[in-house]
């Protein structure tokens, strides 16, 4: 089970609070409402995940058309997230040679 403990926003809130400018706070906004929504997402799928298991555990069956639409949905989320993923990536190694720099 995961670490409920862990403030995993602590360090965003620690840099809201560290700025009055007006720009990094819009650019942090930005970036809040892109948490957001990538919750918002990965909420929807953990459902849709659950209830797929809850009813193949009870024996119920899905329609090809269903399944379909979820691989779908899938595959389009995967996509989505290893290009979130490799930009992160970037962005880090970014962060990591101005923070040697200063």
């Amino acid at each position: 089970m995961a670490e409920t403990s862990i403030d995993r926003l602590g360090p965003l809130r620690q840099l809201v609070e560290a700025t009055d400018d007006s720009q990094v706070l819009e650019l942090l906004n930005s970036t809040v409402q892109v948490l957001e929504e990538d919750t918002a997402r990965l909420l929807d799928q953990t459902h849709i995940a659950r209830d797929i298991a809850a009813r193949t555990k009870a024996g119920d069956w899905f329609g090809n058309t269903e399944l379909g639409e979820i691989l779908q949905d899938a595959d389009h989320f995967l996509q989505l997230y290893k290009r979130q993923r490799e930009g992160l990536a970037e962005l880090k190694s970014l962060l990591r040679s101005r923070v040697v720099k200063s």
